[in-house]
C-alpha cells in the first residue's frame, strides 16, 4: 500500500549524499528507526511528474524527487535524522569513473590551449632585446639545472637536456615588445635569466614551425613529448625523465611564481602610461601563469580523457599539437583510437583511428578522421567552410593516389560541409543527472 502520509523525498548533490525526508509516517517500522541504521530500497516506478514511488522493506512510499530514477534502481539508505520527519540519504559507492569524472570537470573549466602559452611565450624570445641567435645556441648547449617535479609519491630532480631544435624556433620567433623585455629581463640575474631562457626556448620547441613537414615522424614525437606519460615514466624509472610539454610547464610554473612575487611591487610604482604602453611585467606575468596553469590543466584533461575505460576493446589518447603560423599559433588536437572485434573468421583485429580538429586560416574549422582496418584505410572530412569542404572533395583523388603508393587499399573517401567541434570533450558524461 502506498502511505499518503508521506509527503516529499528531495535528492542533493550527490557528492554529500541524496537526502530523502520523508514527513510522520503511521508505522511501526519506520518509527522504530534510528540514526546511522541502513536499509535497502527499490524504485517500483520511475521518477514522473517529481513522484517516485519506493519500497522499503514491505513498505510502499510514495515520494517527491527532482532527480531522474528509474525503475528498478536499488539505493541503500541510511538514517540521518529519526522521524518528525525521518530523513534518510543514499549511500554511494565512489568508483574510479565518479573520481576520473569530477576531476575531469575540475580540469575543463581550468583548461586552455596550448597554443596560447606559446603565443604568449614567443614575445619572451630572446630574453634580451639584441640577443643574437648564436649568443642563444651557446646558451642552450649548456644543461638546465631544474626544480623537483612531484607526480603522486614519486619525487625526481630532474636535469633537463635542451633540444637542439629550440635554437630552430627561438631564432624564428620575434618578440613583439621591446618596451617589457628590458623590465622582465631585470628581475632576473645571471644564471636565472639564462635557465629561464633556456626553459622558454625549449617549451616552443613542442610547436611545429612554418616551413616543418608534418608527418608520421612528427606525430610520433609530439604524441611521445606530449605529456600523457610523464607519471608512468617517473614511476617506471629511476634514470632522466622524459623531455615533455607537461614537465617543462611545470618547471615554468615553478621558475614564474617566484617572479610574478617580485614584480608585484613594481606595479605599484609604474606610472599608468607605462601601462598602458605594455611596461606592465606583473600584469604580462599574471597572464603568462594563467595561461601555463590552463595549459597544464588541458594536459591534464587529455591524460583523464585517455585513461583505460570500461571498455577492454577500446582505447583512446588525445592530445594537443601547437602549429605556428607566422606571428600566430594554433593547436592541433589529435585523437589516436584502438578498437577491437571479431572479423567474420572469428579473429581478432584491430582498428585503428586518428582524428585530427583544427581550425587555421583560412580555410576554417577542419575536422579529419582516417580509419585504419587489416590493409584497408577510408577517410572523411568535415569542414564548416563551403569553400574549404570543396577544395577537399576536388584533392580526393590525390589522396587516394598517395594511399595507393603507400601500398594501402583505398576505402571510402569522403569530403562534406557541416559544424565541426574545436574544443576537446569527454568520451562520457561528466555529470551525474541525479544531482
Amino acid at each position: 500500500c502506498i502511505d499518503t502520509h508521506c509527503q516529499y523525498m528531495e535528492i542533493s548533490n550527490p557528492t554529500k549524499g541524496y537526502q530523502i525526508s520523508l514527513e510522520r509516517i503511521k508505522n511501526t517500522l519506520l518509527e522504530s528507526l534510528r540514526a546511522g541504521q541502513i536499509l535497502q530500497a527499490r524504485a517500483l516506478t520511475p521518477t514522473h511528474d517529481k513522484q517516485i514511488q519506493l519500497r522499503i522493506g514491505r513498505l510502499d512510499i510514495l515520494a517527491h524527487t527532482q532527480a531522474r530514477i528509474e525503475a528498478g534502481e536499488n539505493l541503500t539508505l541510511q538514517v540521518i535524522k529519526e522521524s518528525n520527519p525521518l530523513q534518510l540519504k543514499v549511500i554511494q559507492e565512489i568508483s574510479t569513473r565518479n573520481i576520473q569524472a569530477e576531476a575531469m570537470r575540475t580540469a575543463l573549466a581550468q583548461q586552455s590551449s596550448i597554443s596560447q602559452l606559446m603565443e604568449h611565450l614567443s614575445t619572451l624570445t630572446p630574453m634580451r632585446t639584441g640577443t643574437h641567435p648564436e649568443h642563444l645556441m651557446q646558451q642552450l648547449k649548456q644543461p638546465v639545472q631544474a626544480q623537483p617535479v612531484v607526480a603522486g609519491e614519486v619525487k625526481s630532480v630532474i636535469t633537463a637536456t635542451p633540444l637542439q631544435s629550440a635554437t630552430q624556433a627561438a631564432s624564428k620567433t620575434v618578440s613583439s615588445d621591446h618596451n617589457l623585455l628590458p623590465v622582465i629581463s631585470s628581475l632576473l640575474q645571471g644564471l636565472d635569466e639564462t635557465r629561464f631562457s633556456q626553459l622558454v626556448s625549449r617549451i616552443l620547441a613542442f610547436q611545429i614551425t612554418p616551413g616543418e613537414k608534418l608527418g608520421a615522424e612528427q606525430i610520433r614525437l609530439a604524441f611521445a613529448n606530449s605529456g600523457l606519460f610523464l607519471e608512468s615514466a617517473l614511476t617506471a624509472s629511476a634514470g632522466t625523465p622524459p623531455n615533455d610539454m607537461k614537465r617543462s610547464i611545470l618547471e615554468l610554473l615553478l621558475q614564474l611564481r617566484p617572479l610574478l612575487a617580485a614584480a608585484e611591487p613594481m606595479q605599484q610604482t609604474l606610472p599608468s602610461q607605462a601601462i598602458e604602453k605594455g611596461a606592465d611585467p606583473f600584469g604580462f606575468l599574471t597572464d603568462l601563469v594563467a595561461h601555463a596553469e590552463g595549459g597544464l590543466a588541458r594536459i591534464l584533461f587529455n591524460q583523464l580523457s585517455s585513461l583505460p575505460g570500461d571498455n577492454n576493446n577500446q582505447q583512446v589518447w588525445q592530445f594537443e599539437l601547437p602549429f605556428r603560423q607566422g606571428e600566430k599559433c594554433d593547436g592541433l588536437r589529435v585523437q589516436i583510437e584502438r578498437r577491437t572485434r571479431n572479423n567474420g573468421a572469428g579473429q581478432a583485429e584491430n582498428i585503428w583511428s586518428v582524428k585530427l580538429d583544427f581550425e587555421l586560416e583560412p580555410i576554417g574549422p577542419v575536422h579529419a578522421r582516417l580509419a585504419l582496418i587489416g590493409e584497408e584505410i577510408s577517410s572523411s572530412f568535415t569542414a564548416e567552410f563551403a569553400e574549404t569542404a570543396n577544395r577537399l572533395k576536388q584533392a580526393l583523388p590525390q589522396l587516394a593516389t598517395a594511399f595507393s603508393r603507400a601500398g594501402l587499399k583505398v576505402g571510402t573517401l569522403s569530403a562534406k560541409c557541416g559544424s565541426v567541434i574545436i574544443e576537446p570533450r569527454p568520451q562520457f558524461p561528466l555529470l551525474d543527472e541525479k544531482a
